[in-house]
This record gives structure tokens, C-alpha cells and sequence, in this order.
């Protein structure tokens, strides 16, 4: 209907109001990855209002869909359409990161150009604009949470529009970023050091699947700092250098 009365195709998804109310619960559980959650019969029919669970109200809202059962029983949910899927990110990352919504998708278009453009300097200015608006005595309290939080959310939410895989371990986060001449792999640190990061990426080889790919390959290795609230140092490899 709203498509029929403007016109035009654009994301009308959140335009009767924002969700509040989940965005709290979310931020109160710390969770944002619900690309990929697996829930079994039961959490269809728990329902304490003492307790509220996130996955089941974010189901009965429309936010997840169910996308297939596994051999398990278990329900694989998922967004219902990338509309949806742009929407609550934009909004997650804004609760996060104490910032307006409208201006979520701006920050990553901005972030995919400065990838595109191969311009390190201006990429790392944007991430640290990320977290400009956090007060500093909630960021320090809770600095891992709000680092993997905000990281993790910008690269998912890029992967709207540039080739971005995010993979996390044991809490550690990395990203891979490709462009039509690029492929960046990152490692992202917190109160260590750019140099830790980037050997990392060399130790663990996180590159390797790609040496056969013909586009240039960046490492880049980022140290953030909680106290400083910001990026402390970083590094940058080319990969074909370092072949050489």
C-alpha cells in the first residue's frame, strides 16, 4: 500500500514507529547477531513478562521468519527479507553507538566508499567517529561489549553493500571486506597493538584462501584503545608486497 501511494520502491518498514522497546530488551541481552538463530518448539510458548525473551517477540513482531527446520527439530530463523534486516541494523547500530538512526546508513555508505577508494586514512577516521558519542564512563565500564557490539554491527550492516564476511571466535572478531580490486582482511583489537593484530592475520592465515584470487589483498591490523575511546594505532600490508 505505501508502495502504491508514493510511487516508488524504498523501505517503508519502520515508518510507523520505532521498536523501542526491543531495542532495549536487545541491548540489555547484548544481542544483535539474529541473522542465524536456531530456537527450539518451547521458546514459541514461554512468555514471562518478568522475563521477556528476545527471540520469540521478535518473531511474533515480524522481525524473524522461519526459514526451515533442522534434522534436530530445531526452527533455523532468520530475517524475512532485506528490508527488515537494513532496518533493525540501522536502528541497533544508533541505540549502540547513542547516535541519530537516519545517520547509520550514511557512516557505512561512507565506510564502503572509503574501501572502494582503497583510503585507510579516512577508513579509520569513520570508525572511530563510530564511537564519538558514547559517554565514556558507560563505554569504559562495558568496553568489550560496546567494541564487539558496534564492530560487528558496521561490517554486517556494509555487507548490504560491499562483499563482507564477519566471523567471530572464542571473542575474537574478524572481517573481510571485498571490492571489485580489493580484498581486505582485518583483525580488530582491543588494549593491545596494531602489530598483534597484523601478525595474527599472518599466524593464523587468514589469507590464504584468497592468494589464488586476482585482486590485490590489504592486511590490516586496528588496536583500539577503551580508555581513549578511539583507534589507538593500525598497520597496513599489502599481501602481494609481502609474496614478493
Amino acid at each position: 500500500m505505501s508502495y502504491l501511494d508514493a510511487g516508488q520502491f524504498t523501505n517503508y518498514w519502520f515508518s510507523t514507529g520505532t521498536p523501542t522497546f526491543l531495542l532495549k530488551l536487545m541491548r540489555k541481552k547484548w544481542i544483535y547477531d539474529i541473522s542465524a538463530v536456531e530456537l527450539s518448539e518451547l521458546a514459541f510458548s514461554s512468555y514471562d513478562v518478568e522475563d521477556l525473551q528476545v527471540y520469540p517477540i521478535l518473531f511474533q513482531t515480524g522481525y524473524l521468519t522461519i526459514k526451515g527446520r533442522n534434522e534436530f527439530g530445531l526452527y533455523c530463523m532468520g530475517y524475512p527479507n532485506r528490508e527488515v534486516q537494513e532496518s533493525m541494523l540501522m536502528y541497533l547500530i544508533s541505540n549502540v553507538a547513542q547516535d541519530e538512526s537516519s545517520m547509520s546508513k550514511t557512516m557505512v555508505l561512507q565506510i564502503r566508499a572509503a574501501f572502494y577508494q582503497n583510503d585507510m586514512d579516512s577508513l579509520i577516521r569513520l570508525i572511530n567517529s563510530i564511537f564519538k558519542n558514547i559517554p565514556s564512563h558507560i563505554f569504559i565500564a562495558e568496553a568489550e561489549a560496546y567494541y564487539h557490539s558496534l564492530i560487528f554491527l558496521v561490517f554486517f550492516y556494509l555487507g548490504q553493500y560491499a562483499e563482507s564476511e564477519v566471523n567471530t571466535n572464542n571473542g575474537r572478531l574478524d572481517c573481510v571486506v571485498k571490492t571489485d580490486k580489493h580484498i581486505y582482511v582485518i583483525e580488530f583489537k582491543l588494549n593491545q597493538s596494531a602489530k598483534v593484530a597484523l601478525q595474527q592475520i599472518k599466524d593464523k592465515g587468514y589469507a590464504e584462501k584468497y592468494r589464488v584470487d586476482s585482486r590485490q589483498k590489504v592486511l590490516l591490523g586496528v588496536n583500539f584503545s577503551s580508555e581513549g575511546k578511539a583507534v589507538k594505532d593500525w598497520l597496513v600490508e599489502n599481501l602481494n608486497q609481502i609474496l614478493s
